[in-house]
């Protein structure tokens, strides 16, 4: 199935504008989420025997993930489930509808399998897509966890962030396997100010304490919160950052995020301004992994993201200490069974953790 898209779809898709083949990819895939023969029809091509990972009190069937960015306002989970992922993460989403930035704002790179995307957050807002989920993919009637990604709108200023975060947080609490709290983002005004001192503590612990609340309310266990940071910060900070989250009662943390940095190569320089992903990526992303795993002591779950291009490139990154692995970019140019050849490629990896 691998070689009809890259021969055939590929080529029709890469005629269109990025954005525009984006968008149709998301609208089939809507499609395929009503129809249950269809989804059916789609597991019936993919690998989608169990390799149960327990991480984050959560059971994952396989070590591999959607990330956040492709469905951005969940409209096709079941789907994506469907395709062989162990969990989807749907978002970012704000507290309200946000169109993004200006376009033209996603660009590829096919000599060397990378995107580079400056969107914005651009989704229907939080209560819009909290609502869709509760009607299409509620919780307790799952095949795969599904996590959500939280950030701040554009129009707040960042010294009111904590707010955003809170409002999401609260409305996204019933519905969520696990909270992803996204402080990364290069495409949204100031928001990598909150890997600063001055914000990030108060940020993480008021998530910390409105989550616990939330959960005596609703006589829950409190939701699994993720951070996902930047690969572009200096490892003094990661290391800041990475433990005050681990000694605050956060589960895990995604790494990572795109990149602004064009990793000193001239023919990166020339690429857009944005967020970089995809391969340019992996080596960046295993050093930072390695590197959070040794300051927390290999005892803090790592979801690792960027370059995951190949089952080397999967196998590396699990290697360099990440649990679980998430993908967006690789869809885009390997196609939509290319995540069940990841994951029987992966069958015999897991980490368990208690």
């Amino acid at each position: 199935m691998n070689h009809i898209y890259r021969n055939f779809i590929r080529p029709i898709l890469f005629k269109l504008n990025p954005e525009n083949a984006h968008d149709i990819a998301c609208r089939c895939l809507s499609l395929t989420e009503k129809s249950n023969f269809s989804r059916k029809l789609i597991q019936s091509f993919t690998y989608n025997k169990p390799s149960v990972v327990n991480v984050f009190g959560l059971s994952f069937p396989n070590q591999l993930g959607l990330a956040a960015g492709m469905d951005k306002n969940a409209r096709f989970p079941k789907t994506s489930a469907s395709l062989g992922f162990g969990h989807v993460e749907i978002g970012t989403v704000t507290p309200k509808n946000q169109s993004g930035n200006t376009k033209p704002r996603l660009f590829r790179y096919p000599k060397y399998n990378a995107l580079v995307n400056r969107m914005g957050f651009n989704n229907d807002g939080v209560d819009v897509i909290i609502k869709r989920i509760n009607k299409s993919y509620p919780k307790g009637n799952r095949t795969v966890p599904l996590g959500i990604n939280i950030g701040k709108s554009k129009q707040t200023d960042i010294s009111n962030a904590h707010d955003d975060y809170i409002y999401c947080l609260k409305k996204s609490h019933s519905e969520a396997d696990y909270i992803t709290i996204n402080i990364s983002s290069p495409n949204t005004k100031n928001l990598r100010e909150l890997h600063r001192d001055s914000y990030i503590k108060p940020l993480l612990k008021n998530l910390v304490s409105v989550n616990l609340e939330l959960a005596k309310q609703n006589k829950s266990s409190p939701v699994p919160l993720l951070l996902k940071i930047s690969p572009d910060e200096n490892f003094r900070t990661i290391e800041n950052i990475v433990c005050q989250a681990k000694e605050l009662g956060f589960s895990g943390v995604i790494a990572a995020n795109t990149s602004t940095e064009r990793l000193h190569n001239e023919s990166f320089e020339s690429f857009e301004p944005g967020g970089l992903s995809g391969k340019p990526l992996a080596d960046k992303s295993n050093n930072l992994i390695k590197f959070i795993s040794k300051v927390t002591n290999y005892n803090f779950p790592i979801v690792g993201v960027g370059g995951i291009g190949s089952p080397d490139a999967a196998i590396k990154k699990l290697d360099s200490g990440a649990t679980l692995l998430q993908i967006y970019t690789p869809l885009v140019y390997e196609g939509p069974f290319f995540p069940s050849k990841l994951i029987h490629s992966l069958k015999h990896r897991k980490k368990k953790w208690i």
